[in-house]
């Protein structure tokens, strides 16, 4: 994830999906035929890689509210922090998605 500078704690951007997704795909690149779909990298691999870090985010998320409330942490600004950055990656994860939906409901509407 790419850390917002100027800020302590390394709060991390959500934007890595559109980064892992341009790596994997290349750039402006269009694929025609099936050559990208046969390469490591692919869009699937993206996908569940992004989606295993949204989980880590939310599992870690997860123990910073429990130790929060056991006492065993005492910081709650980084406390804060995760719960609000993994709050974040969900969301954009959710308008991802939507958006996914979208273009795939217009592409079913096209008509041939």
């Amino acid at each position: 994830m790419t850390p917002i500078s100027g800020i302590s704690g390394g709060i991390s951007m959500p934007l890595d999906l559109l980064d892992g997704a341009s790596k994997a795909g290349g750039a402006g690149k269009v694929e025609t035929g099936t050559e990208g779909t046969s390469g490591a990298g692919g869009f699937a691999a993206v996908l569940k890689d992004k989606l295993t870090s949204l989980t880590n985010e939310q599992v870690g998320a997860s123990k910073a509210t429990e130790d929060m409330a056991t006492g065993r942490v005492d910081d709650v600004a980084q406390t804060m922090l995760r719960i609000e950055q993994a709050n974040v990656s969900l969301q954009m994860a959710t308008q991802v998605r939507n958006k996914v939906i979208e273009a795939y409901q217009e592409v079913l509407r096209m008509q041939m």
